[in-house]
Parts: structure tokens; C-alpha cells; sequence
């Protein structure tokens, strides 16, 4: 599989679940949501780590990729707003997250995921 199939899919599945995140909170089902938006976010996450030829396989490795990137690009908030978006995926096993809140948690991923969008277009250019 070449390096752009490998990105086509993290970004068909990262969409899908986008997709599918949306029609969970038409449905009142934020738990499920929520899991769905994190998952947006790491398949976005599996897509930047590509461009450097990083595979991610467990989920420490996030922590680590977005941690080594903050301090590359010089953006300590980028690992801080991904700490912080993990509650998204703590709100699936513990509901967490009320859901009058959760609309923000949702916005504050959708724009981490153009940010990070942005930064994996940079880099395969």
C-alpha cells in the first residue's frame, strides 16, 4: 500500500466517523459521539504522523507523537487541547462530559482536526 492509500484511508475513516458522530448526536447518544469525534481526531493524528513515517499502534502513542510535534512546531498548547480532548473518549466508558457541555468539547475537535488537517497538508507538500 503507497503512503498517499495509507492517507486516503485515515481520512475516508476519519470522515466516517465524523459523519457517523453527527448522526449519534441527532440521536441524543453523546457517549457514543463522543468516541466517534475521538476517533476523527486520531485518525486525523495517524494521517500527520504518517507524513514522518510514524505509525501509531496504541493509544500512548498519541500522547507521545503530539507531545514530540508541540515542541517541534513550538505550539505547547497543541498537546495541551489534545489532553483535554481525551475526555472525549473518557465520556464513553464514564460519561464524563454533561451534554449541555458537550456541543464544546465537539466544536473544540472539529477545529483540532482542521488545525491538524493544516499541518499534514504542510507537510506533504
Amino acid at each position: 500500500m503507497s503512503n498517499l492509500d495509507v492517507l486516503s484511508e485515515f481520512y475516508r475513516t476519519r470522515e466516517e466517523y465524523r459523519l457517523n458522530a453527527d448522526k449519534a448526536i441527532q440521536n441524543g447518544e453523546f457517549r457514543k459521539a463522543s468516541e466517534l469525534i475521538w476517533g476523527a481526531v486520531t485518525q486525523q493524528l495517524k494521517a500527520l504522523a504518517a507524513t514522518a513515517g510514524v505509525l501509531i499502534n496504541r493509544h500512548g502513542d498519541f500522547f507521545s507523537f503530539v507531545r514530540e510535534l508541540s515542541g517541534e512546531i513550538k505550539r505547547p498548547e497543541l498537546y495541551a487541547e489534545f489532553v483535554e480532548l481525551n475526555a472525549l473518549h473518557r465520556n464513553f466508558y464514564d460519561e464524563i462530559i454533561p451534554p449541555d457541555v458537550f456541543p464544546q468539547f465537539y466544536e473544540r475537535a472539529i477545529k483540532y482536526i482542521a488545525e491538524l488537517d493544516a499541518l499534514t497538508g504542510s507537510r506533504m507538500e
